[in-house]
């Protein structure tokens, strides 16, 4: 269950990121509830670009409402772009978790190999006395990306649960 929140938080960010890509005035979310005060369950809409888009039943917590409400609208804004996006949101986590847990900021270092035409980087990320490495990306950044998506997938702690 802690696997599905936390890719529920990614798909808030991705939307976020998304908006902000395209210049859009970022993603607005609204709820209702229902139930009773200690049983209380909660349904979100969140608006982006003009369109509405809703969480798809009630959940047990506001967070949980938004996060599905945003991942309806990525899956019918940006059905194959989101993915591209996903890979963005793990250096910004990666920094948030080091800052967390009071440790030195992640420190990048990439290899640049090829034909100058036709480059290929390979980066690895420094964290925790840790060294991890990323797949073998086209650019600096996606490289530096993935690196980051291979240390926060080994260190966050709610993937350990």
């Amino acid at each position: 269950m802690t696997f599905i929140i936390d890719m529920m938080h990614l798909n808030k960010t991705q939307l976020q990121i998304y908006a902000q890509k395209r210049n859009l005035k970022l993603p607005e979310y609204s709820f209702e509830w229902a139930g009773s005060l200690h049983a209380i369950r909660f349904k979100s809409k969140v608006t982006i670009d003009g369109q509405t888009f809703e969480s798809p039943k009630f959940y047990s917590t506001l967070k949980e409402a938004e996060h599905a409400a945003a991942e309806n609208a990525l899956t019918s804004i940006s059905p194959s772009g989101t993915k591209e996006d996903e890979i963005v949101v793990y250096k910004n986590l990666l920094q948030e978790l080091a800052q967390k847990e009071g440790l030195k900021l992640p420190v990048y270092s990439t290899n640049k190999s090829g034909e100058a035409h036709k480059p290929i980087f390979s980066s690895q990320v420094e964290i925790k006395g840790e060294i991890f490495t990323g797949q073998e990306a086209k650019s600096k950044k996606h490289a530096e990306m993935s690196a980051a998506k291979v240390a926060y997938t080994f260190l966050d702690p709610k993937k350990r649960v």
